[in-house]
């Protein structure tokens, strides 16, 4: 079994759809920062079969988390402080928004329904 540690002060990203961790890294431009980030992919998931993590091990300022509930409203986030999760967040599909994306791409959300 794969053992990964676990982080003093930043971010876990869980319930990732499989296969799209990388996806997301680039999204939030990780590979830019100055921070650990632990990538593990194709992880079993009771809940989802199979998923992705991502770990973030670092100030929480320099990551727009606000981007996630565009590309993934299922994500959790957890906030992790002095070894401990401190918050979850669960993510939601914004009513209605335009987003821009850097690939130059516009996503157009329209205003659900309830």
């Amino acid at each position: 079994m794969l053992n990964i540690s676990g982080i003093r002060e930043g971010v876990v990203l869980d319930h990732i759809q499989a296969g799209k961790s990388m996806d997301i890294y680039r999204y939030l431009r990780l590979g830019e920062l100055d921070c650990t980030v632990a990538i593990i992919k194709n992880a079993k998931s009771n809940k989802m079969g199979r998923k992705d993590i991502i770990k973030i091990e670092g100030p929480l300022d320099s990551i727009d988390l606000d981007i996630l509930g565009y590309i993934d409203h299922n994500i959790t986030v957890n906030i992790i402080r002095d070894d401990k999760i401190t918050e979850k967040r669960t993510l939601h599909l914004p009513k209605s928004t335009i987003l821009r994306l850097t690939l130059s791409a516009t996503i157009r959300l329209r205003k659900r329904e309830p």
